[in-house]
This record gives structure tokens, C-alpha cells and sequence, in this order.
């Protein structure tokens, strides 16, 4: 017989739960850690990696740092090496094409404009069982009020065969995209120069608002969302076994349009799941997992070339993987119940006389933000 799923979910919820409250904390030499966020499959690219450096204190500033012009690479143990582009502040990528191939062995190489050399150690990519299928289930959540967008959405699960190689270790990740309806959200007007939101008043028109003025985009752009928490399991009690319906992600019933939504199914090295399993305190504010109080992990695979003490943050993650691309349907089962929309603070600005459309924002390229069109988007 196969295994409840209870006890995965259990596993699940320990892993992802172990949040504490985060206290205000400065770091001793009052310098920030280096911090690299990358990453490596067999996915084709681009691969990504962020380099920047932590706030030294997170009750003045909890937003990393980028670090620019850094020369960043990658080899492998067969004399390979892929030169990665600053797409833009601190953010380097492969070219579109590149791609890891199973069973060989990686490196990050990141040398900062200051003379400092770092590197990861090599680390092997793992391949991956496929992706059976995946299943949406709308459901209703009592706990929030009717009118909290949590109360209604869809249970998105899984099914996989898990590889008979005994010890194997499991990440999921979840990517959405949605257009973005608009590029800044300002309370003292926006600043065309710099391209983001006045830190001065600084109002068209000669007119002054009381309230939020919300500035849609002047030309193609997407938020990104990311799995907000660590979702990992090992196979030590269902070696070889098929799991069902396992948790991947609950969207939001707040549209009746389609919902973009990349799973990625990985196999992590035995290090990766221990170091993820290790973090207690996780920075949930600024998105980034790096950036916290002293009881932070520090990365189990990058070090300086020439200070073998320093402490980094983060890791280079090198990992089999099985992706799929997904519309979740959300007019499907959800009989009487209307979408739960979120609540649109502030208000957009009329066209001057003569114009055909009010102020529009850039769409500035970031983290959580892309000019880029997702790989199999659909209007």
C-alpha cells in the first residue's frame, strides 16, 4: 500500500513553518555579507545569478545591496566555461541556449571589481524523475472572512514516481507571471529622470493629491512571484514509490482569467537539503532568503579564493530538473462562489488637455519584474 500523505505533509509543514520573529540586529564589523542567489539546471537558460551585499542593519535598511560590474562565470570539469551578462544592477545571466548537462560537475566563479575572488565548490547535477501530472482543486478555507482573498482559491498538487536509487533529496519551486497593471505606485508623483517614484512632491499639472497615484505601464511589463517558502523532502520512507497529490502551491481565486504557472520538480544534493533544512529565520520582507539575523545559515558551498573565513550568504544551486508550464483554469468548479478581488488603493490621473492618456510609469527590470516575455505566454 502506498503511504498516507499526511506524513509528507507533515514533513512539509515542519520545513516551511519555522519562522521566528525578527529582532532588530546589527552586524558586529557593521558591513554587510556578500550574498550570491544562483543557480544552475539542465533547463535551458538563461540562468540567473544575483550578487549583492546584505544590510548591515535590518531595522535602516533590509534591501540588499547590488553588487555591479562583477566578472561572473561558470565551468565544468570538462574545461567548459560560460561567461554570464549584467542584464542589470547586480542581476548576471547565461545566454538563452545554455544549459546543464546531468552527471557533469559545476562551478561559480564571481570576482568583485574590489579584487576579491570568490567561488563555489564544484557541485555535480543530479538528474530528476518526470512530472506525472499535476491537479487543481478548488476549495473554500472557512477560517478567513468571505471577503479575504484567501477564504476562496485552487490547491495545486502533483504526482511523481520517485527515482529506486535510494537517497534522494527533492525541491519544488513555483514562478508566476501576470502583466503588470501598474509600473509605480506613488505617493508624492513620480520622477521621469531617475524613473521611479519623487521622493519630493512633484505633482502634474500643478495640481496636488491627497492620495496614492497609480501609474500604469508606458510599455510591456510582468510581475514575478516566487515560492515565498522552502518546499523539500528526502525519499527516505518511500523509496522507489509513487506520491499523490502532493503541494506545490494555492492560487488565488481573484480573477476568472487564466493563471500562468511554472512548477519545477528538482533533485538536490544531500548538502543543499540539509543547509535548507537548517534556516529557522527566513527575511520573508524583501523577498531575498539571505538577509537576516545571526542565526542565518551561511552558504554551505561559496567561499573567498584567498579568506577561507570570510562568511558569505546564500548558495550555487546546480539541480536536475522537470519543469512544466500551466494555465490553472479558474472558472472550473467553483459553482456559486465569485472571485475575492484584492482592493486597488489610490487612483490613476486623468490625460492633461488635448492628451489621449494620463502619466504612464517605466517598467523597470528587477527581481520581480520583467520587460522579458515568459517562455509559452498566452493573452
Amino acid at each position: 500500500m502506498r503511504r498516507s500523505f499526511l506524513y509528507f505533509l507533515i514533513v512539509v509543514v515542519i520545513v516551511t513553518s519555522c519562522v521566528t520573529q525578527i529582532r532588530d540586529f546589527e552586524q558586529v564589523s557593521n558591513d554587510g555579507f556578500l550574498t550570491v542567489e544562483g543557480s544552475l539546471s539542465n533547463q535551458k537558460g538563461p540562468h540567473r545569478v544575483i550578487v549583492s551585499q546584505s544590510s548591515p542593519s535590518i531595522s535602516i535598511n533590509v534591501e540588499n545591496k547590488p553588487i555591479k560590474s562583477a566578472r561572473v562565470y561558470i565551468t565544468d570539469d570538462k574545461g567548459a566555461r560560460e561567461n554570464l551578462i549584467e542584464i542589470t544592477n547586480g542581476i548576471y545571466e547565461t545566454s538563452n541556449g545554455f544549459s546543464g548537462i546531468v552527471g557533469n560537475t559545476y562551478t561559480l566563479h564571481i570576482d568583485l571589481p574590489n579584487g576579491k575572488k570568490y567561488q563555489s565548490n564544484p557541485e555535480k547535477l543530479i538528474g530528476v524523475p518526470k512530472i506525472d501530472r499535476i491537479n487543481s482543486t478548488f476549495s473554500v478555507k472557512s477560517n478567513f472572512p468571505a471577503n479575504d482573498v484567501r477564504s476562496v482559491g485552487f490547491d495545486i498538487t502533483l504526482d511523481f514516481t520517485d527515482s529506486p536509487e535510494p537517497n534522494q533529496y527533492y525541491q519544488w519551486k513555483w514562478t508566476h507571471y501576470e502583466r503588470t497593471v501598474f509600473c509605480a505606485n506613488c505617493d508624492l508623483g513620480y520622477d521621469y529622470i531617475l524613473g521611479r517614484c519623487s521622493l519630493e512632491p512633484d505633482f502634474p499639472y500643478g495640481q496636488t493629491f491627497p492620495e496614492r497615484i497609480n501609474y500604469p505601464c508606458s510599455e510591456q511589463c510582468f510581475d514575478v512571484a516566487f515560492s515565498p517558502t522552502y518546499n523539500i523532502l528526502s525519499d527516505n520512507l518511500f523509496n522507489g514509490q509513487q506520491i499523490t497529490n502532493y503541494p506545490i502551491v494555492r492560487v488565488p481565486f481573484n480573477d476568472r482569467a487564466q493563471y500562468y504557472l511554472k512548477i519545477e520538480q528538482r533533485s538536490i544534493s544531500p548538502k543543499v537539503f540539509r543547509y535548507y533544512r537548517s534556516i529557522k529565520d527566513v527575511a520573508q520582507g524583501s523577498g531575498t532568503l539571505f538577509d537576516v539575523p545571526a542565526e542565518t545559515q551561511f552558504s554551505p558551498n561559496m567561499f573567498n579564493v584567498n579568506d577561507a573565513d570570510e562568511k558569505i550568504l546564500g548558495l550555487f544551486e546546480v539541480f536536475g530538473s522537470d519543469e512544466r508550464i500551466i494555465y490553472v483554469d479558474r472558472n472550473v468548479g467553483t459553482g456559486n462562489y465569485a472571485p475575492v478581488r484584492p482592493q486597488i488603493i489610490g487612483r490613476t490621473l486623468p490625460p492633461p488637455p488635448g492628451g489621449i492618456s494620463g502619466p504612464r510609469a517605466y517598467c523597470t527590470e528587477g527581481k520581480y519584474r520583467t520587460k522579458t516575455e515568459p517562455k509559452e505566454w498566452k493573452d
